[in-house]
């Protein structure tokens, strides 16, 4: 019975550690990504809102805000879903280390208690 279990243990070990592997890979992706959007999008926002306001003050015209508006809208959208998509992740990066951390003090235990040897 306590090879049973300690199998169980293993494996589940080793699910935590591709799924923590998974989440850190998606997560440094997303930041390659995300870092220099975070770096540029409120410049390119400011910097987009300035443009129309000068256009419409020269021009008279407000046709251009038909292209600025939704770029401006776009790029504060795209903020706002990348900061929850890494949030989503990093809390599951954490939730992830302490499963593991608490499946390996298990798997511990129980090899003390049964005197089997240790199988990471």
């Amino acid at each position: 019975m306590p090879t049973q279990h300690s199998a169980r243990n293993a494996i589940d070990l080793k699910q935590l550690e591709a799924s923590l592997s998974l989440y850190k890979f998606k997560l440094r992706k997303l930041q390659r990504f995300w870092i220099p959007l975070q770096k540029y999008a409120p410049q390119s926002v400011l910097a987009l809102w300035l443009i129309g306001v000068c256009v419409s003050l020269v021009t008279l015209s407000y046709y251009h805000w038909l292209v600025i508006a939704p770029a401006i809208c776009i790029l504060i959208t795209a903020e706002i879903i990348v900061e929850e998509v890494q949030i989503d992740l990093l809390l599951m990066t954490d939730e992830v280390r302490y499963l593991l951390d608490v499946t390996r003090d298990i798997y511990q235990r129980s090899t003390y208690s049964t005197g089997a040897p240790c199988q990471p």
